[in-house]
């Protein structure tokens, strides 16, 4: 379990990466299933867990507020563009050159950071019994009236003596237990058992195979076999891991160099056109929908939004006023698009669409229709615009010399 500190630092960073784009897809996304991880281990999935502790803990992803995904609003839908904006300079504009080398120092530096900060392993005991305390590796098998049920089994699954984590008498039932051994529990869910009502005082049966007791630490050391444990077997050496971490690192400073220069490049264009009427829908919109997104993240901590503000040491005015900023920011933002669509005729037709589509599927690991249904057709016609306009911004800008 993280500590309140950690909890509020994750809670603090997701907020500021948790886009507009992301929110659409809330109960849609991600939704993989990983071999081994099941809810029966996860504390704060989406799916009932038999192991969850019975004092209560609730699933997550529900907004704090109870409020509904607002109706996506797109500036293509705002009638003829030129009644909210006159575009000024918008061609031509000079940004900063973007430093793109990547040094031996900065390298070493990473491989540091990345044994510094890789998972520990530790040494496996296979003999002896299991006491209170220890990390024991475990699979185990729930069943109700003989059938196994949903969120009840698990393999390889780490669990600490003690710590409460599953329903009582389970891992009260493993200590004394010898090492390889497989053990039938009997046991009963609580009559009151809040992450799924279903199971309330329901008798369970887990047979619990017991692998290994975790050992000591082995500390990680920058050798070939850290190499290929770290890059799932890409790697074979650490000079192989050495130019992996180069090319990251390449990659990352060329995606960066490329978000700054459009960024900046957005800036001055937006200082040179001059906007007129606000488009108070669109506007409205963003803001509505960061509400959401926020109280959806922050459910996910147990949290409402007055603990959130008072964790975060700011007013519930002050909030509403940084609300109010980032609406007005994207919006102008989206009707700069729009109106740079329009002026370079930059839209694409229906057939240009579903190739781009396709080609948004395959980068993103999606289908076409799983796209759709997550999104609409509306948001992504509009991300799309947005990559169309960013790359002419990207032909079009001109790099400061460097200093």
């Amino acid at each position: 379990m993280q500590t309140e500190i950690m909890m509020k630092k994750g809670l603090a960073v997701a907020l500021g990466l948790f886009m507009i784009f992301s929110m659409a897809a809330c109960g849609d996304k991600d939704k993989k299933e990983t071999t081994g991880t099941t809810a029966a281990a996860e504390t704060a999935g989406t799916e009932t867990t038999a192991a969850q502790t019975a004092s209560g803990e609730t699933e997550a992803g529900t907004a704090a507020s109870g409020s509904e995904i607002p109706e996506y609003v797109s500036a293509f839908d705002l009638g003829d563009i030129s009644e909210y904006v006159e575009l000024g300079e918008y061609k031509g504009i000079q940004v900063k050159a973007q430093d793109l080398e990547v040094t031996d120092e900065e390298v070493e530096e990473e491989l540091k950071a990345q044994v510094e900060n890789a998972r520990p392993s530790y040494e496996q005991v296979t003999e002896g019994t299991v006491a209170k305390g220890d990390v024991v590796n475990i699979d185990f098998v729930g069943r109700m009236d003989g059938e196994i049920f949903a969120g009840g089994s698990s393999e390889n699954f780490d669990l600490t003596i003690g710590s409460g984590q599953f329903i009582a008498g389970f891992e009260d039932g493993l200590i004394d237990k010898k090492i390889g051994d497989t053990v039938v529990l009997d046991l009963s869910f609580p009559e009151n058992y809040e992450p799924n009502p279903d199971f309330n005082g329901k008798a369970v049966e887990f047979t619990v195979t017991i692998n290994y007791v975790q050992g000591k630490e082995i500390p990680n050391e920058l050798n070939d076999e850290f190499a290929a444990k770290a890059t799932n077997g890409e790697c074979k050496t650490v000079d192989e891991y050495r130019e992996y971490i180069r090319k990251e690192r390449e990659n990352g400073k060329a995606a960066d160099a490329k978000s700054n220069k459009v960024n900046e490049a957005l800036q001055k264009i937006e200082a040179n056109a001059t906007f007129k009427e606000e488009a108070k829908e669109l506007i409205q919109y963003y803001y509505d929908s960061r509400v959401y997104q926020e109280e959806s993240m922050i459910a996910m901590y147990g949290m409402d939004m007055d603990s959130y503000l008072s964790t975060m040491g700011i007013t519930k005015e002050e909030y509403q006023e940084e609300l109010q900023k980032y609406a007005q920011q994207n919006a102008r933002w989206q009707i700069l698009t729009r109106a740079i669509v329009e002026a370079e005729d930059l839209d694409f037709s229906e057939e240009e669409f579903e190739g781009k589509l396709e080609q948004l599927a395959s980068d993103t690991g999606m289908t076409v229709d799983s796209l759709k249904s997550a999104y609409g057709e509306a948001m992504l016609r509009d991300l799309l615009r947005q990559q169309e306009v960013q790359e002419f911004i990207l032909e079009t800008v001109v790099e400061e010399p460097a200093e």
